[in-house]
């Protein structure tokens, strides 16, 4: 079983992703904000985080790079729209290490099948 953080602003979506993750026999942790997903971190491992691109008080790709500065190198799934340019959420990637990738609209079965890929599969980067 792995720890699993998802991290985004729209709470049907998380709610629908973690339901999904729990059946599939994860153990789940939910933030909607940055900040709160801060303090789920000061006291709780996680195996995976996945991390929408816009949140509201930072984009994820802020959020990430600022784990990584501080030492954090947990795997990350980014769910977003945010990203229209492939080229730039490359140039993104290589700066973060790896790091996949997957474009809302998207089903919560499918973020699942992504989330347990990720896990089988430690420092692959992939875009879709």
């Amino acid at each position: 079983m792995s720890t699993i953080l998802v991290l985004d602003d729209d709470r049907i979506f998380r709610r629908l992703v973690v339901e999904v993750l729990e059946q599939r026999g994860h153990r789940v942790l939910e933030a909607g904000r940055a900040a709160e997903a801060d303090r789920i971190l000061e006291e709780e491992h996680a195996d995976l985080l996945v991390v929408d691109g816009l949140l509201p008080d930072i984009t994820g790709v802020q959020w990430i790079e600022k784990l990584r500065e501080a030492g954090r190198q947990t795997q990350v799934l980014l769910v977003t729209s945010f990203w229209k340019s492939m080229r730039d959420f490359a140039i993104a990637a290589r700066r973060l290490g790896a790091i996949e990738m997957v474009r809302k609209p998207v089903e919560a079965d499918e973020v699942a099948d992504r989330v347990e890929a990720t896990l089988r599969v430690p420092g692959k980067s992939r875009r879709t």
